[in-house]
């Protein structure tokens, strides 16, 4: 049987080997909202990823724990309710989702979270099973959205979803580890791994930050 993190808390010692490990990833803390530059902002032609931002309403919504699935809802309740408010057409508004930190496993396949043990990892249970999570619980399970999926969301043109790499890199790291299967090994599976549609960038804190400089405001999504 698969050994637990630690006693009596595995989500306790998770968290400090991680700090222990990895300190620089932990410090990366959250995003202040500041004040974003004017939507016109110049987006370089060398970041495609964040040229996708369009339209005269943006914002970028920095997800950093699993929160029950909540984070995606932030962002579609923002755009069905500008859309309503202010009346302006899907190509005037972009959302951009940012999973980071210890909710960049959301971006992940089913397959990689019965693998590596995700759902241990990120304190996960299945509502269906009331067990621990072999797999990905909020992929096809948005609240608010039923039948929506992750992949369905990211291919929404009003919608960009980005992955964190930093938590990709360590968590996978750290997982592996736990499993008898290399750093590397495990990097490329969790990457292999991102649900369609879902892009990695170098760092959710600098993906949050791209967005901001390309006009999109703050929201802080959990």
């Amino acid at each position: 049987m698969h050994q637990s993190l630690a006693s009596p808390s595995p989500r306790r010692s998770f968290l400090q080997r991680l700090a222990a490990g990895s300190a620089a990833f932990l410090a990366s803390g959250s995003v202040a909202g500041a004040a974003a530059p004017s939507h016109a902002a110049v987006v370089a032609p060398d970041d495609p990823l964040f040229a996708r931002i369009r339209g005269k309403h943006r914002q970028v919504f920095d997800v950093t724990s699993p929160n029950d699935g909540w984070g995606p809802v932030f962002a579609l309740t923002w755009l069905e309710s500008t859309k309503e408010a202010l009346g302006v057409p899907d190509s005037d508004i972009t959302a951009v989702i940012v999973m980071r930190h210890f909710a960049m496993p959301l971006a992940l396949s089913s397959d990689v979270w019965a693998k590596y043990h995700v759902g241990e990892m990120i304190n996960v249970s299945d509502p269906k099973t009331k067990a621990t999570a072999v797999r990905n619980v909020f992929h096809d399970n948005i609240p608010m959205h039923p039948g929506l999926t992750y992949q369905q969301l990211a291919a929404n043109p009003s919608v960009v979803l980005l992955a964190c790499n930093k938590a990709l890199t360590v968590l996978s790291g750290m997982a592996g580890q736990r499993i008898g299967v290399s750093a590397e090994q495990a990097k490329r599976e969790w990457t292999a791994g991102l649900i369609r549609g879902i892009s990695p960038v170098a760092s959710g804190v600098y993906g949050v930050h791209r967005a901001q400089q390309a006009g999109c405001t703050y929201c802080n999504g959990g």
